[in-house]
């Protein structure tokens, strides 16, 4: 219920931003990201954060489905939820953004403060076989940040 109070306010903060620059910073993050590879036209960098968020849920759900093979402290409830809202908002923020939906900004931010959720949650699991999970949650993070 905490969670759903802060993620409802989180949003009605983020619909008084102005959307473009909350836009902008997402394409200078995912620019930095991506200009390494000499890509740099705001097509591309939608397409790469994006792919970001689409790889995560994916990965996400690789890690779902080793959290219910592993009982115990891995099918706590708070630790399933995290990384189902984690699939969930990844998967519809890479769909918004893929559209170009002015509504992609608002949950970007969303999903920010949820991939870092479940990067600290797999890391405190202390699992090396989660390192997938942390690594792809952090670049999801880094595209998403407002």
């Amino acid at each position: 219920m905490k969670k759903l109070i802060l993620l409802c306010a989180f949003l009605l903060a983020v619909a008084f931003l102005p959307l473009n620059a909350v836009l902008a910073k997402e394409a200078d993050c995912c620019k930095k990201s991506s200009a390494a590879e000499g890509k740099t036209s705001n097509k591309e960098v939608k397409s790469d954060s994006s792919k970001s968020c689409a790889e995560c849920a994916q990965t996400c759900e690789k890690t779902l489905k080793y959290f219910k093979k592993q009982g115990g402290k891995y099918t706590e409830a708070a630790n399933l939820k995290t990384l189902q809202d984690c699939i969930t908002l990844c998967k519809a923020s890479s769909e918004l953004q893929k559209r170009g939906s002015a509504h992609a900004a608002a949950l970007l931010k969303v999903c920010h403060a949820v991939c870092l959720d479940c990067a600290k949650m797999c890391k405190e699991m202390n699992d090396p076989k989660l390192a997938d999970c942390i690594k792809s949650c952090e670049e999801c993070t880094s595209c998403c940040e407002g």
